[in-house]
């Protein structure tokens, strides 16, 4: 099946065009999307926790990667969970979902919608991986809906094959004291567009972002962060993190909204990629949008090179520089990668990212 999934990651304003990051078309070529396996899915789900065999009726919530891409997974998905979290219960273990891609289900397409009621704490592990050498297709609408004082952390490890096509799309709202906490690890695929937009709703509510990549050879990644304040004293913190090498690249848009009636919200965002060839593209759009006066809002990116001053602390214990070079890219990916709360599959992002380095014969600025 060819489709084209229309304005993928599309800017909430758009600003010039000849920038090409306010967003896209995208086609893509979907291999048949079949009934997941039993062998293809992983999932462990606390006994404190409701699951339903359907869709709960809970409003459809507005995703950064875009309405047609998740359209798409309304009327394809093959996997996915429906799962509520009983008011003021706080599981200790981690909801886990786990989807690999083979030649039997070349193609995942997971819907998967998270409420958590009252009071309630939860964590989330969602891993997408692929067998080697399969052309792999991954689309994914994940809702998250944070009741008052509750709170929802998720965390996404994404380390799909060089032949795969990702998509991943988040939707989120929060309550009065509610939060989400959101990790997302991008680092495979051919070509991954990640999109997330939460909806600061309830006073005092609250999203953390953070996301590292990580580009080589030809690979492109496509992301899109929103927040969107409408609740007064909200808080959004995003931050981004990547390293890009060869001739891969990369378009990262973080987006603080601050619509009216967020008195004294507060919103900040930073990016900070490191560039190892005169071949890669990286472009940031950072986006600050106010409807509200009594607001706070700030915005950093740093693009460049590796600080001489470490990498000259670092050669002088020792290390050879190609070594120093390494070293600091798994260092930036080190605080987010620590927050995957799974002994097994922090080793499989930390395998992944070695192997990758290790491919790596030179890194010249």
């Amino acid at each position: 099946m060819n489709t084209t999934f229309q304005k993928i990651n599309s800017l909430p304003v758009p600003t010039w065009g000849w920038l090409g990051v306010n967003g896209t078309d995208v086609p893509a070529e979907i291999p048949e999307i079949a009934p997941c396996k039993k062998e293809n899915k992983i999932v462990r789900v606390p006994d404190s926790v409701k699951l339903f065999s359907g869709v709960l009726p809970v409003p459809e919530l507005e995703t950064a990667l875009g309405a047609d891409a998740a359209d798409f997974v309304r009327g394809h998905w093959n996997c996915g969970i429906t799962a509520v979290v009983p008011a003021g219960t706080r599981p200790e273990q981690p909801i886990f979902l786990s989807y690999h891609m083979d030649e039997s289900n070349p193609a995942i397409v997971d819907r998967n919608t998270l409420v958590a009621e009252e009071g309630s704490e939860v964590t989330v592990v969602m891993s997408y991986l692929s067998k080697e050498g399969v052309s792999g297709f991954h689309s994914g609408l994940t809702r998250l809906f944070a009741g008052k004082n509750a709170v929802i952390h998720l965390v996404q490890v994404q380390l799909l094959g060089d032949t795969c096509v990702n998509f991943d799309n988040i939707g989120a709202v929060t309550q009065e004291n509610g939060a989400v906490d959101i990790v997302q690890v991008e680092f495979g695929a051919k070509s991954s567009y990640a999109g997330c937009k939460a909806r600061l709703l309830g006073k005092n509510s609250r999203m953390d972002y953070n996301t590292i990549y990580f580009g080589d050879q030809g690979r492109s990644l496509d992301m899109n962060v929103v927040a969107e304040h409408a609740g007064p004293k909200t808080n959004s913190e995003i931050s981004a993190s990547g390293a890009l090498l060869d001739e891969s690249s990369k378009i990262f848009r973080g987006t603080i909204d601050f619509l009216r009636g967020a008195k004294q919200a507060v919103g900040h965002e930073s990016e900070y990629s490191l560039l190892f060839s005169p071949k890669v593209r990286s472009r940031t759009a950072p986006l600050i949008l106010c409807g509200e006066e009594n607001v706070e809002g700030q915005h950093a990116a740093t693009t460049g090179k590796i600080d001489e001053n470490k990498l000259f602390y670092l050669m002088s214990r020792g290390l050879d520089e190609l070594v120093a070079k390494k070293l600091v890219i798994e260092a930036q990916f080190r605080p987010a990668t620590e927050k995957i709360p799974d002994d097994a599959l922090r080793r499989a992002v930390s395998d992944y990212v070695e192997k990758r380095l290790n491919k790596i014969e030179s890194l010249s600025q």
